[in-house]
């Protein structure tokens, strides 16, 4: 037997798969990231001016279940898991750092839309980066594992670590929403939870970045992970 003969596909990359790959990994980041930032002005604006003149702009609101900025930040979300999804299909050779990065993506996702991690909390009264801290463990070890295997890639390895610092900021600021007590809390808040809103976003699009330039990396003749 030819031991240079080319190796079948793996089965699910027989489908239609490796095609959107290859679109997916063609996106520009520029346009991207202009488009993500673009969005997160006006979000800024628009929740800057219902929290300070127009309580009544319910779907402005940053701080709703029900808003469009909640919705896009979900929308983002499900992009960062699903490109690191294809990552996970693509990658050579197979990481299982990648397929639970991609699982905590998609949780975030779930939850983002769902709002579960405020309904647990006031169903429990424990805050609920306590109730995650399993959750962000998981993600936390499979976030080292994705900087390990990409630590010859500059530019994807700096991408994951400003989105899990723009992450980590987002949960201290959730933390120090509520210092201070009444009237300081109103305050805190709001400058607070818009920061934190809209840090919780650009993570999520950077990590979508990332993956569309891990796809980059998938994609070569060779696959190689060498810089």
């Amino acid at each position: 037997m030819d031991s240079q003969a080319p190796r079948k596909p793996r089965r699910h990359l027989r489908f239609g798969i490796p095609r959107l790959i290859e679109a997916v990994s063609k996106f520009p980041v520029r346009v991207i990231a202009g488009s993500a930032g673009a969005a997160m002005t006006v979000f800024a604006i628009f929740g800057i001016l219902q929290r300070t003149a127009f309580p009544s702009w319910r779907l402005a609101n940053l701080d709703s279940e029900l808003s469009v900025a909640t919705f896009f930040a979900a929308t983002l979300l499900w992009a960062a898991a699903a490109g690191w999804l294809l990552v996970a299909l693509a990658a050579q050779p197979p990481a299982r750092s990648v397929w639970v990065w991609w699982l905590a993506l998609a949780w975030l996702a779930i939850d983002e839309g769902n709002a579960i991690h405020e309904r647990v909390e006031k169903w429990s009264g424990v805050d609920w980066q306590i109730l995650y801290l399993p959750i962000l463990a998981v993600a936390g070890m499979a976030w080292w594992g994705m900087l390990r295997r990409y630590r010859n890639q500059e530019r994807i390895d700096r991408l994951l670590l400003a989105g899990a610092a723009a992450w980590a900021v987002t949960l201290i600021l959730e933390l120090v929403e509520f210092w201070g007590g009444e009237p300081a809390v109103a305050s805190i808040y709001n400058p607070a939870m818009i920061t934190e809103e809209l840090l919780e976003m650009t993570g999520s699009t950077v990590f979508f970045i990332a993956a569309v330039l891990a796809l980059r990396v998938a994609t070569r003749p060779d696959r190689s992970l060498a810089s």
